[in-house]
């Protein structure tokens, strides 16, 4: 797994505890997260993804914003999931979920993190289940 640039100490720690392959990758002048494993809630046409996680300049205080799917994630209920577009990162085709924080969900730096990114994600591709 690639570590071309390295993420707050707390982040690794958190990343190791879940058990799954991750990766750091510069493309560009992005820094990208790619979480490897990644366990999408049944109901889904895949049970397993590359999350991506696009790591802004100034991370922990500005925040991360959406999350990025490869493969490609559909309903199995035929549902159409709103917000969807595809963007190539490392020459893979990936899904971006156009999802975002809210006042009532804002980001807290120092207490936000990629774990608990993770976990909004988490609870974004639950929301789209019928």
């Amino acid at each position: 797994m690639r570590r071309q640039f390295k993420l707050p100490e707390g982040d690794e720690i958190c990343l190791d505890a879940l058990c799954l392959p991750w990766e750091t990758i510069v493309e560009g002048s992005v820094q990208w997260l790619f979480v490897h494993n990644f366990k999408i809630p049944v109901g889904y046409s895949h049970e397993l993804a590359i999350a991506a996680l696009r790591i802004p300049p100034n991370y922990p205080v500005e925040q991360i914003d959406m999350v990025y799917f490869d493969p490609h994630l559909s309903l199995k209920s035929g549902k159409r999931i709103n917000a969807l577009s595809p963007l190539v990162i490392d020459g893979r085709q990936f899904q971006q979920w156009s999802r975002h924080r809210t006042a009532q969900n804002p980001w807290r730096p120092g207490e936000d993190d990629v774990c608990s990114h993770l976990l909004q994600a988490t609870s974004w591709l639950k929301r789209e289940l019928p």
